[in-house]
């Protein structure tokens, strides 16, 4: 059996193929862009659309709206200070603590004003002592002037008498051939002189009698005079006794305490504050916000202080003259150059009080506050 030598397989070259870069296969596809000009309108024309409508929806706002940050909460500060002089002897309140109408705050050391008061009411009782002593007089006074009186009448018919006894006398020894002696006729008209001396006598002490009443008149009023000043004394050292007790003027809460325990503190000084708990807005609108702006508007407040939280309330009152108006120096426009700036009014706004009491304890004076008020339906 013959054998076939197979002949070896000769490989064929391998012919390898240049692929194109990378770069030109993406060049092999061209990509499709926009033209600035389809992008202007592909992007613009809703992007203007869209601010058409802002712009539209401010302006609708804007006409009835009127909207100032520069406002802020205002209270009723009530400053606390001693009418005497004293020291202290205890502080009842601390820092921002709540406390009610009349409620004692700090007491003063009462003694000084304890002895004033146990003085005047010394004087008191020897000032009411000496009444009962002039009623006395003025009674005594009373009955010598009836008495007087008694013996002005008294005199009056004696000298009646005497003076009829006289004319008689007189006639019987003159006209009828001397029926009486000389002697009886002087006894008649020593008689007549004497009862009118009595009679001029009795006058002039019941004139006496008239001046010691009006004179023990005078001086129970000037008794009883001494009773009510001794009277007005002690209620001015009790009214001082009250001063000891520091009291506060209003409802609120304590602030600006300086008030310390052994201090020697003097009239008029300041020692804290109590701050109401009745709260309103103060809002800065500008000149030109007023057009439309009336008393009893509804207005939306923003607190800075209290995140989330829209407060409503209502316009109360303006202003009667702008801020520049109240300064210290207002400026006057007269003199100089003249440079128009915009004004601003004041204008008191009322919180809701139901919204305004469950804030309480957050909403003080003093904090910034955003209000817009409705001026248009």
């Amino acid at each position: 059996m013959s054998t076939l030598a197979l002949a070896p397989k000769t490989r064929m070259p391998e012919i390898e193929l240049d692929e194109p870069p990378p770069r030109q296969k993406a060049a092999a596809r061209p990509k499709r862009t926009m033209s600035p000009r389809t992008k202007v309108l592909f992007f613009g024309i809703p992007a203007l659309a869209l601010a058409a409508c802002a712009l539209s929806s401010w302006l609708a706002y804007a006409a009835k709206f009127e909207e100032t940050d520069n406002a802020f909460i205002e209270a009723d500060v009530h400053p606390v200070s001693s009418r005497i002089a004293g020291d202290v002897l205890e502080v009842l309140v601390d820092d921002n603590q709540i406390v009610a109408k009349g409620q004692p705050l700090a007491k003063l050391d009462p003694r000084d004003y304890e002895m004033k008061l146990a003085f005047a009411k010394t004087a008191l009782e020897q000032a009411a002592a000496q009444i009962p002593q002039a009623e006395a007089a003025l009674a005594r006074a009373e009955a010598a002037g009836r008495e007087s009186a008694a013996k002005v009448n008294v005199t009056v018919a004696q000298l009646e008498k005497a003076r009829l006894d006289f004319d008689r006398a007189e006639k019987l020894y003159t006209n009828e051939g001397r029926a009486i002696s000389r002697q009886d006729l002087d006894t008649a008209k020593a008689a007549f002189d004497s009862a009118t001396a009595n009679h001029t006598a009795a006058i002039a002490s019941q004139q006496a009698a008239v001046a010691g009443v009006r004179a023990a008149e005078a001086d129970l009023a000037v008794a009883k005079a001494g009773r009510d000043h001794a009277q007005a004394g002690v209620n001015d050292a009790e009214l001082q006794l009250s001063y000891t007790v520091l009291r506060a003027p209003d409802a609120g809460r304590v602030g600006k305490r300086t008030l310390q325990t052994g201090q020697h503190v003097q009239p008029g000084q300041a020692l804290l504050a109590v701050v109401s708990q009745d709260n309103w807005v103060v809002a800065n609108f500008k000149e030109n916000q007023l057009s439309h702006m009336r008393a009893g508007q509804p207005v939306e407040i923003q607190i800075d202080a209290i995140h989330g939280q829209r407060f409503t309330g209502r316009v109360d009152s303006f202003s009667p003259g702008t801020g520049a108006k109240f300064t210290l120096l207002p400026p006057d426009n007269a003199t100089g150059n003249f440079t128009k700036i915009v004004q601003r009014l004041p204008v008191k706004i009322l919180l809701d009080e139901s919204e305004a009491q469950a804030f309480a304890s957050q909403i003080s004076p003093g904090l910034s506050v955003i209000a817009t008020v409705r001026v248009k339906l």
